[in-house]
């Protein structure tokens, strides 16, 4: 092995270092209270200048984190709308479907699967608005295409507000209802049926289900038409 194949090996053992300790931290303690130089002295580096040096900063790392996990993900999405779509699922089941069963797989990925629901879940608001703003988002997260038609399709008996509403909804259900249950299934002093995961599954699932299907109340619509008059 030459030197500049051993150098590459640790240059790389390095950068999942770093990616580990940062999942484990930013998901026990927030994005925003973990320091760059906790992340390095928690992987054990003694260069202080190695998250800069791979990532550019805490935000770079940040979307490494991201960008290992997002993939599979919305892989795993796309293949499971093309096989819903050959079944006689309504539209808003087949939607909630999709976005609860790939965030389940993470809850068995001993490779920061678990951490990357906490993560996400803490940043779905902004991660999820970020998609109509990319140029001036923090992050880089594609919009997985397939599952945006489908909720456009979903949601054309919405006015086009209360639709974007949904949707942002929809995703932070989906990921605090996921992150929540992977910390309560944990304790063990509480109801089993609160910590079954299939449970909790099919009842996100349904709950998302119902949000996407119900039409907005008089109220909602009244509010809508106010500040549209402004």
């Amino acid at each position: 092995m030459n030197v500049s194949t051993i150098k590459d090996s640790r240059s790389v053992r390095t950068r999942e270092a770093l990616i580990r300790t940062a999942e484990l931290l930013f998901a026990e303690q927030g994005f925003e209270a973990v320091s760059v130089n906790t992340i390095t002295r928690e992987a054990n580096q003694n260069n202080r200048n190695a998250v800069q040096y791979h990532f550019g900063n805490k935000t770079g790392l940040l979307q490494a984190i991201f960008d290992k996990h997002s993939p599979s993900v919305a892989a795993k999405r796309a293949d499971l709308i093309d096989a819903l779509l050959a079944t006689t699922q309504p539209v808003a089941r087949l939607l909630a479907t999709a976005i609860v069963e790939p965030l389940l797989d993470k809850l068995t990925d001993p490779d920061g699967g678990e951490a990357y629901i906490h993560i996400s879940a803490e940043l779905i608001a902004s991660n999820t608005l970020g998609y109509s703003l990319p140029q001036a988002h923090p992050l880089q997260i594609p919009r997985e295409t397939k599952l945006a038609q489908l909720a456009a399709k979903q949601l054309t008996h919405l006015p086009p507000e209360v639709g974007q509403q949904r949707i942002l909804m929809m995703n932070v259900l989906a990921f605090h209802g996921i992150s929540d249950h992977a910390r309560v299934r944990k304790n063990r002093q509480l109801d089993p049926m609160i910590r079954d995961t299939d449970f909790m599954a099919s009842n996100l699932i349904d709950s998302i289900t119902a949000m996407l299907e119900a039409q907005p109340s008089p109220n909602t619509l009244q509010i809508l038409e106010q500040r549209q008059g402004k």
